[in-house]
């Protein structure tokens, strides 16, 4: 006992050391911090995700998706989006069996980070949800944590309500064209079922973007 109390004194005194050395650089606290888990992210980005995270909804209690959120898509997923439409998502409370929400997860060693889209196919007691991969077609079962939103609109790219957020947004055309390349090479060497005319449909986006 007196063994694992001296451990755990040499632990605290270590990452108070740590916190003395942030709060003795010359920049500012923020710069320290921020620069600091860079430096982390440079080996462990999936371990600063969750921290950063978890300290937003344990000790400010506030929600990355209290609010909703809109992105672009970055991928093929066959009856739900292609890349380049933009897609809107809101706070993901009780989804319920046929939502589709958006998840986070990173690799059993906290290295990368992974995000998802998952169909709802039924609802536990201690909620978490049973899902199925959009992409995949692989069922999961998901805590609440790992759910970021939940989907409730996709904006077809080159519609005029997409014309008008994206050219409000600060996104490249090239990354944009980037990603639709990348899907297209993808999808060749896949046999996803309809790939012909998602293929059609991504070289036609990019022809208006190039």
């Amino acid at each position: 006992m007196a063994e694992a109390t001296q451990t755990e004194a040499a632990v605290v005194e270590a990452y108070e050391r740590l916190a003395r050395e942030v709060l003795d650089r010359p920049e500012s606290i923020p710069s320290a911090i921020h620069n600091l888990l860079l430096k982390l992210a440079e080996t462990h980005p999936g371990a600063v995700y969750w921290i950063v995270r978890r300290f937003y909804q344990e000790y400010l209690r506030l929600y990355v998706s209290d609010t909703g959120y809109i992105g672009i898509a970055d991928r093929y997923e066959p009856d739900l989006m292609y890349p380049g439409d933009i897609v809107l998502y809101t706070v993901p409370e009780s989804p319920q069996p046929g939502n589709v929400v958006q998840i986070s997860f990173t690799d059993k060693d906290e290295v990368s980070v992974y995000v998802i889209h998952g169909r709802v196919i039924g609802c536990n007691e201690d909620r978490s949800i049973q899902i199925v991969d959009t992409s995949t077609g692989e069922e999961y079962k998901v805590v609440d944590w790992n759910i970021l939103g939940k989907l409730v609109k996709v904006i077809p790219f080159g519609a005029d309500e997409w014309q008008e957020l994206f050219s409000a947004s600060s996104v490249p055309n090239e990354w944009v064209a980037t990603t639709i390349e990348e899907n297209i090479g993808s999808l060749q060497e896949s046999d996803v079922p309809g790939k012909d005319e998602a293929i059609a449909e991504l070289k036609s986006r990019l022809k208006n973007l190039v």
